[in-house]
């Protein structure tokens, strides 16, 4: 008789068991770190009110102001940008976000929620990817954060040969433009962007818009064979940017130069497809923009994207357009046998030359 009443209560303990897991399984399935929030260049406005206005308690314990240590300060827009495992595993939901500042990422992992981390390599965050201000920097001076992934960009079918002699141009091109920035302008990094956006597009205008053939969408094709397309401009300037960015960061590694920059990197909008193509760029530790078939830069968004022509800059503070279109710098590096170095074809009757006016009213005066 005992020994069936024991039976029975270990048999209903065990139905209820399983019961409570049934009933409680939704619950932790939705808790989990699936999500439904993409990881995307752009951060809806949605996403950032919700955030700005977000939660900063738990469990009754307000985290917003640490008496004891203002670096554990938490901010919950910060904490979701700085951190893209967070972004995938709760996206932009304030309560749980504080829940895991409370629980692991204030003392546990120590990570930060209290200011932004501007550069990649940092505990917890992608190394691919940059979280910076959107609009700081702009006329409106409003605020938002962007996400910019740091991109292995296509060549656009250059063979090596090719690839060689277009690196060589575009490797002399960022130093002249770093140079002349430096010395003459405030050496920010918007200026180079947009001097070197100005310089595609003189090249551009020496050569020949067409989308037919394998050249136009490659740098080459820009620099050397003077036939160009959104694509082309697009990878010629983004070149240049490549080899401004590696010249900065050989003189912030450099102990003895006291100078230092934030990384310079960009993005192929709309890359591969028959859309209006341009950088997206990583600037100053601001979201900026080129586009070098309207000759257009600036902080902020580009205007197909959101943005504001008042934001525009030009590079005619730096140069002139005479000065960029003659700008051809023979091959210095790479093998010199086995392929015949390309030379440079004439310029176009349609070139720049002496029609500055024009051109900065027709780009620049909209």
């Amino acid at each position: 008789m005992f020994r069936n009443n024991m039976l029975r209560r270990i048999c209903k303990s065990i139905i209820c068991i399983v019961m409570g897991v049934i009933v409680l399984f939704p619950a932790f399935k939705n808790n989990s770190f699936a999500s439904n929030y993409s990881d995307t260049v752009g951060i809806s406005e949605d996403a950032y009110q919700t955030l700005l206005k977000g939660t900063t308690k738990y469990n009754g314990v307000d985290y917003a102001e640490d008496p004891k240590d203002p670096s554990r300060n938490y901010n919950p827009l910060y904490y979701f940008l700085n951190y893209a495992d967070l972004r995938a595993a709760y996206g932009a939901n304030p309560e749980e976000l504080v829940k895991h500042w409370a629980l692991l990422g204030k003392n546990k992992e120590h990570r930060i929620a209290n200011q932004l981390l501007d550069r990649g390599a940092q505990a917890y965050s992608s190394k691919n990817e940059y979280v910076v201000p959107s609009y700081q920097k702009t006329k409106t001076k409003k605020d938002g954060m962007v996400v910019i992934p740091n991109e292995i960009h296509s060549n656009g079918g250059m063979n090596r040969r090719q690839e060689i002699e277009a690196r060589s141009i575009a490797s002399q091109l960022a130093q002249e433009i770093f140079d002349q920035v430096s010395e003459n302008g405030g050496g920010t990094q918007i200026e180079m962007v947009a001097y070197a956006n100005g310089i595609v597009r003189a090249y551009c205008d020496a050569g020949t818009y067409t989308t037919e053939g394998k050249l136009y969408r490659t740098a080459y094709g820009v620099f050397v064979a003077h036939e160009y397309s959104c694509a082309g401009s697009t990878r010629a300037l983004g070149l240049i940017l490549d080899y401004l960015d590696q010249i900065m960061t050989d003189i912030t590694n450099d102990p003895e130069d006291e100078r230092t920059y934030p990384p310079l990197k960009w993005v192929h909008v709309n890359a591969n497809t028959w859309n209006d193509q341009w950088c997206q760029i990583v600037c100053d530790n601001h979201e900026a923009y080129a586009d070098p078939i309207t000759a257009q830069s600036g902080y902020g968004k580009h205007p197909s994207a959101g943005g504001k022509k008042q934001d525009v800059r030009s590079y005619y503070s730096y140069a002139n357009e005479n000065d960029v279109v003659n700008t051809r710098p023979p091959l210095v590096d790479g093998p010199t046998t086995g392929y015949k170095i390309t030379e440079n074809k004439p310029k176009n009757s349609n070139s720049m030359s002496g029609q500055t006016d024009s051109y900065y009213n027709k780009y620049n005066k909209k």
